[in-house]
């Protein structure tokens, strides 16, 4: 191909180059955007709000907290969904956990539990909050002197551990036959006593020489057993 060819080619692409510009501009410089069907545009913008957390407004506001699979029918406003059943087809659905890395650790002043009293209340599934309607009561207890009936709601009573670096919660009541005494070594195992048995043993024993404490049926209460060495002649 000699040098005219080449610029007699170049010049027809130029040209075509150039219509196509022409004809692109023509169509769609200075025009609208064509209107745009898109599935589920009709959607209700109800439950596109926040995250609603009072109960039986859920589906007005927003939309709840899905903590089940029996939630995710979408139930209607102030109905309760059906209880989660635990088979093939229907596991639990909210799995989360609750430390540094996930979930974020709860904070020990402000963990609380409380106790509603549902043998009052229509509530039947006591897994879905947001579709209580109306909210239960909380139960009521009366103090140690009955002075005061208070709600049966607080602060989780926890101690922590610096040793083992973790929580334990206040005991307040025991069952002598499952509390044992125990020591440990340093590595966290029971400790051996010199004839190599684990120095663990219950609190209570039905035999009499190898029980920590006995029941006192005249005073009513548990007293520690009494083992002491005679003193010297």
């Amino acid at each position: 191909m000699n040098i005219n060819d080449r610029i007699k080619q170049l010049e027809d692409q130029v040209a075509a180059l150039s219509a196509k510009l022409i004809d692109l501009s023509a169509n769609t410089q200075d025009k609208f955007k064509s209107p745009l069907s898109v599935s589920g545009g009709n959607r209700s913008r109800s439950i596109l709000g926040a995250v609603d957390s009072q109960s039986g407004y859920g589906q007005v506001k927003g939309g709840a907290v899905i903590w089940n699979t029996s939630e995710l029918d979408n139930p209607p406003v102030n109905q309760e969904p059906p209880n989660p059943v635990l088979n093939d087809h229907a596991k639990g659905y909210n799995k989360h956990t609750h430390s540094r890395f996930a979930g974020g650790a709860l904070l020990a002043d402000g963990l609380e539990i409380v106790q509603y009293d549902f043998d009052n209340t229509p509530i039947t599934n006591k897994h879905s909050q947001a579709y209580w309607n109306p909210v239960p009561d909380i139960k009521k207890m009366n103090n140690s002197d009955n002075s005061e009936a208070v709600e049966m709601i607080g602060l989780l009573d926890l101690v922590f551990n610096p040793d083992t670096q973790k929580w334990g919660t206040v005991a307040y009541e025991i069952d002598v036959k499952k509390c044992y005494l125990v020591m440990r070594d340093a590595k966290g195992n029971i400790a051996l006593d010199d004839k190599g048995n684990k120095m663990k043993s219950p609190l209570y024993n039905s035999d009499n020489t190898k029980t920590s404490i006995v029941w006192d049926e005249n005073g009513e209460c548990w007293r520690l057993y009494a083992a002491y060495a005679p003193g010297p002649d």
